[in-house]
């Protein structure tokens, strides 16, 4: 059995196999997203670090439940944005445009991420949701660690360190170090290594019937995509 982890990284997305039977891990490099959906045709599972299924007038409760169980890492949960700006050309438009819309304004880090959601948004449907499922690495990896937030950043040396050890006590390999890492599915840099790697143990619990989901009775947006966070 077959399973992906997909995050997105700068110039497109890293994507994690993991082969259940062996254990074998291999990471690649794709863009756009239709070539990781592609690429992986036998793939039982597919978890992707990205919203999948967008609300108009309010935060998606699965964000808000993840904030909740993260605790101090809370602020690693970016607002979903909502899908009548996915079209503006610059921060300063999507920026003025949430404000007129809601009140609220954007955060930079939070427009930095509305092409790669407008790209999967666009791709995905209910069927193939049953498939491909979002997930949050953050909120992954607080589950393996029995519910427990991660200590460290994750760009930093220590914080590599701890979801890599975390990582390979659960699915029996090393896994690579930090400096190997650098240069396995370039321009992917470590942190997105691991949290596709995350992304994809999530995905194996998706196939054997055994992931959580956040909210558990999640709602539906417009185009009835699931607003869940999986893990």
């Amino acid at each position: 059995m077959r399973v992906v982890g997909v995050d997105g990284c700068r110039g497109g997305w890293v994507a994690v196999a993991y082969d259940v039977e062996t254990g074998t891990l291999t990471p690649h490099f794709h863009t756009p997203f239709q070539e990781v959906l592609d690429a992986y045709p036998d793939a039982v599972a597919i978890g992707v670090d990205i919203p999948i299924g967008l609300s108009e007038r309010e935060p998606r409760a699965c964000d808000l439940e993840a904030r909740k169980v993260l605790r101090w890492k809370r602020s690693a949960v970016f607002p979903a944005p909502d899908p009548r700006l996915l079209d503006a050309a610059t921060y300063e438009d999507a920026n003025a445009r949430s404000r007129a819309l809601t009140g609220k304004g954007v955060s930079l880090a939070a427009f930095g991420i509305f092409p790669k959601v407008a790209e999967v948004n666009r791709l995905l449907t209910s069927e193939l949701q049953h498939r491909v499922v979002e997930v949050h690495p953050e909120v992954s990896f607080w589950a393996l660690a029995g519910r427990r937030p991660m200590t460290h950043h994750k760009s930093k040396p220590e914080g590599y360190e701890e979801r890599r050890m975390l990582l390979a006590a659960e699915l029996r390999h090393s896994l690579w170090t930090r400096k190997d890492a650098f240069s396995l599915a370039r321009p992917a840099q470590p942190d997105d290594l691991l949290d596709a790697t995350v992304a994809a143990w999530t995905a194996r619990r998706v196939a054997e019937g055994r992931a959580g989901r956040l909210p558990a009775d999640p709602a539906l947006d417009a185009r009835k995509l699931r607003m869940e966070i999986v893990y």
